[in-house]
């Protein structure tokens, strides 16, 4: 007679998945073997690596609004608040809609929609950046701009903890950092 183990769920609440997933899940798909940034390596696999980072802003910008976070028609405006106030300020004309590298639409829409950056936008690593010698958030030679992946997760962990504080020092309101999130199973 076969025994079925038990599955132990655990109740994350949204602070906790900020923790947990943001910065610690995708930090372990962005900096593998605990490496943290320190040392610039090869990465595997990176363009999918943008993905889980740019649908965390937009979670980011949905935990200041009044609305559940099922809620549709919120996307443009919790991306663009995230930017806004939780990034550094290089990310702000990339939240206005008059931007030619519109964040929202060229970043946000054409990767959840077609698996790719709309035109003008290109993907890279720190390996690769360093290679080419070419910044994050800065157009390259032929009008392009580059988003490192590095620097891009490590500006989502500056925005995950601030926001984190502001749930903690209550400068947020809407109790959504205390509220049961999601389920998972315990390992």
């Amino acid at each position: 007679m076969n025994e079925e183990k038990a599955v132990d769920k655990i109740t994350l609440e949204v602070i906790d998945f900020i923790q947990k997933v943001i910065i610690n899940e995708i930090g372990c798909l962005i900096y593998p073997n605990g490496n943290s940034g320190k040392e610039i390596q090869e990465q595997v696999s990176p363009f999918i690596k943008f993905l889980p980072i740019i649908s965390s802003i937009e979670f980011l910008g949905a935990c200041y609004d009044q609305f559940s976070f099922i809620e549709e028609g919120h996307s443009e405006d919790r991306f663009n608040v995230a930017l806004k106030r939780l990034f550094k300020k290089e990310y702000l004309p990339f939240s206005k809609a008059d931007n030619k590298f519109y964040f929202y639409e060229k970043l946000r829409c054409a990767m959840v929609h077609q698996l790719r950056p709309a035109k003008g936008i290109m993907f890279t690593t720190r390996f690769e950046s360093k290679k080419d010698k070419t910044e994050h958030l800065k157009e390259d030679e032929k009008g392009n701009l580059i988003l490192v992946l590095e620097d891009f997760y490590d500006d989502l962990i500056k925005s995950s903890k601030k926001i984190i504080d502001q749930f903690k020092n209550k400068k947020i309101t809407n109790k959504k950092g205390e509220q049961a999130f999601i389920d998972i199973i315990s390992y």
